[in-house]
Formats: C-alpha cells, sequence, structure tokens
C-alpha cells in the first residue's frame, strides 16, 4: 500500500513537471514568421502573405501538455528593407493550420512614423484548438498598404504565448 501511494506521487510530480516545463518553454519561445513585401505591392488593396514560420510548438509538440494558450504579445517588424512600419494602412495576423484559421492580432490606422516594429492589439481568444491540432502552424498576415515601398520589404511576424499546465 505504502509502495502504491509512493509510486502514485511520484508518476503525479512527473506529469505535473512535464506540463510546467512545456508551459514554460510554450511562454518563453516565441513563434516567428517570415514574408517579404514587394515593392511592386499595390496601395489600397488587401494582401496577405503566409509566413513559414518556427515555433517550438512544431519542433517539440509542447502544447499537448499545456491548456488556454493565448497570444501574450504580437509584433511585426520590418528586418530590411528602406522603410519602416509607416507604409502600412493596417496588419492582421492569423494562425492557420490546415483548414483551421483563427484571429490572433491586428493594428489599423498605422502611423507614419511609427519605426521599424509595429506592436499589434491582441484578440483575447483561446488557441487550444488550432495549437494542439498536431498539423503544421503557420502565420497569415494581412496586410494593406498606404504607401508604395521604394524597395522590397523583409519583415518578421513574432507571436508570444501565455498558458497553464494541463492536469489530466
Amino acid at each position: 500500500m505504502k509502495n502504491s501511494i509512493i509510486s502514485a506521487l511520484v508518476v503525479s510530480a512527473t506529469l505535473l513537471s512535464c506540463s510546467t516545463v512545456s508551459s514554460v518553454l510554450q511562454n518563453t519561445l516565441p513563434s516567428n514568421a517570415s514574408f517579404t513585401v514587394s515593392r511592386d505591392s499595390p496601395t489600397g488593396t488587401q494582401l496577405s502573405a503566409v509566413g513559414a514560420g518556427t515555433s517550438l510548438n512544431q519542433i517539440m509538440g509542447v502544447s499537448q501538455n499545456v491548456k488556454d494558450i493565448r497570444a501574450n504579445t504580437a509584433n511585426v517588424s520590418v528586418v530590411s528593407g528602406d522603410q519602416g512600419m509607416g507604409v502600412f494602412k493596417s496588419v492582421t495576423v492569423y494562425l492557420i493550420s490546415g483548414n483551421k484559421e483563427v484571429l490572433v492580432a491586428s493594428r489599423d490606422q498605422i502611423s507614419d512614423n511609427i519605426g521599424t516594429t509595429l506592436s499589434l492589439d491582441l484578440a483575447n481568444r483561446n488557441l487550444d484548438e488550432i495549437m494542439q491540432s498536431g498539423g503544421t502552424i503557420q502565420q497569415r498576415i494581412v496586410y494593406v498598404l498606404k504607401d508604395k515601398p521604394t524597395s522590397d520589404l523583409n519583415m518578421k511576424s513574432s507571436i508570444t504565448f501565455s498558458s497553464v499546465p494541463a492536469t489530466k
């Protein structure tokens, strides 16, 4: 009897620690995606790009051990190019996996002199279903330009997450 109680405690502690470690990893490392805005892109038209992203979830599948996954921060940056985020009228970021798509963050009415990094307004949504889907998770960036870029803009979208350990 004493051995089964000790065994149950060890198993519970191990499962909880795996979930806790997964939660810490999920909450620390961002999901990044890269995309390019061509200098030939039209202004005033809704355009989109799917960024080939990398995240800890795709590498290690840590989302299976956590729950209540939500975006904690989201931003889009110009990595290289002659202009900043001020050429954009609006930017919206979705997470996609297979035929599922979830709004993560957006920003409208972007100032002309915003600089090279733009913090987005978060959509307070639970992302468990898409993050735990088992499929490849990518970012779809939808944007409208207000000014034509003078050169190609290499962009990066980055999302950090918050979650809690899943106890089963």
